[in-house]
């Protein structure tokens, strides 16, 4: 009898998988299937990835199988529970953010929640929004209070966002569930008893000098404290927060994380954009995906990096991103199936099992 470590890949990760994600025994092969399939061609073309999938019957069957799958959403708990399991305990530093791009005339606008995470944001739930442009409000706190409802157990330190992320309602709305803001404001945002516009209050700054406001002050109907400082390029950061201004100016540098989730999930990774699914179900299934086949990859490329010297650039960071390390590696080894590199795929899955 087959050892788990001479197992197909499929095998072994559907096993692993199946705590984390209890769905019906047909979909879990399908999502398997998937994940490594979409590893192997960087693809999200269901018609492309058909040829990949380790799924029994000919190419139209395969194919069938594919697009019935994305057609059902998962249970929306499961992959959320999933993602966390990879932080470390503790609170959790949450990022709000739009990716979007345009199939024809059809807008594919997706409003995601991710956290902080080793270089990247991680993926952690997420809305289709039927429209091209920014969310409103009501639609983001939906999603906040579904994390809330879902994923109780996870304190929340704060909540960044970009300044497309304002309003009183919204503001409002993190207050009263204790989320500490740390959102970037646009120059018109008016602060205090008086309506000063932002950019007057923090006038002449110099590059690199941070300025911050001397008490707490009304920002969008909130108390809540406020600074500003100048880049090397002349563009101005006016940040409101809680607590002290430098720790808060640190924490808000990590929402870039969230592009490099971005960029991974489309262009230097998986090619999401290329799907040519639009309805809000469809996309959010393949989504889930995708996130789980970057987490893998980010967890390989962490396991990379420690075995192996990568070379650092002049602004401290790798050259490769512990994303493209991992993704390369497991792809390699997916595009040379032997006993060994099954071997090797069986030791980079036991995380999943949480």
């Amino acid at each position: 009898m087959k050892t788990l470590r001479s197992r197909p890949p499929h095998d072994t990760l559907q096993t692993a998988l199946r705590s984390a994600f209890p769905v019906d025994a047909r979909r879990l092969v399908v999502f398997t299937a998937l994940i490594l399939a979409v590893i192997q061609a960087r693809t999200v073309v269901l018609y492309s990835l058909k040829t990949h999938v380790a799924l029994p019957g000919s190419l139209t069957t395969r194919y069938q199988r594919l697009c019935r799958f994305v057609q059902f959403p998962f249970p929306e708990a499961l992959f959320p529970r999933f993602a966390l399991s990879f932080l470390p305990p503790g609170p959790v530093d949450l990022i709000l953010d739009r990716t979007n791009w345009k199939l024809g005339q059809q807008d594919v606008n997706i409003l995601l929640l991710s956290a902080v995470w080793n270089g990247f944001s991680v993926p952690l739930m997420w809305t289709l929004l039927p429209h091209g442009g920014a969310s409103h409000s009501c639609v983001r706190e939906a999603l906040v209070e579904r994390f809330l409802k879902l994923c109780a157990d996870r304190k929340i330190r704060c909540l960044l966002a970009d300044r497309e992320f304002i309003g009183q309602h919204w503001f409002r709305f993190l207050d009263q569930h204790g989320i500490a803001p740390c959102i970037r404001l646009p120059a018109r945002a008016t602060i205090g008893a008086h309506g000063m516009p932002v950019w007057a209050v923090f006038k002449n700054l110099q590059v690199g000098e941070v300025r911050v406001w001397h008490r707490q002050t009304r920002i969008y109907d909130v108390n809540l404290r406020v600074a500003a400082t100048k880049n090397a390029a002349g563009d101005m950061l006016y940040l409101a927060y809680r607590g002290h201004a430098l720790p808060n100016m640190r924490r808000y540098a990590l929402r870039w994380q969230t592009e490099n989730l971005h960029a991974a999930l489309k262009t230097r990774g998986f090619n999401l954009e290329d799907t040519g699914l639009t309805r809000p179900e469809r996309v959010s299934s393949l989504l889930t995906v995708v996130s789980v086949a970057f987490i893998w990859a980010c967890v390989t490329g962490e396991v990379v990096a420690r075995r192996t010297a990568t070379k650092v650039k002049k602004h401290g960071h790798r050259a490769v991103s512990v994303f493209r390390l991992g993704l390369d590696h497991l792809q390699d080894l997916l595009l040379h199936p032997s006993g060994a590199s099954w071997r090797t795929l069986s030791t980079l899955m036991p995380r999943f099992e949480g």
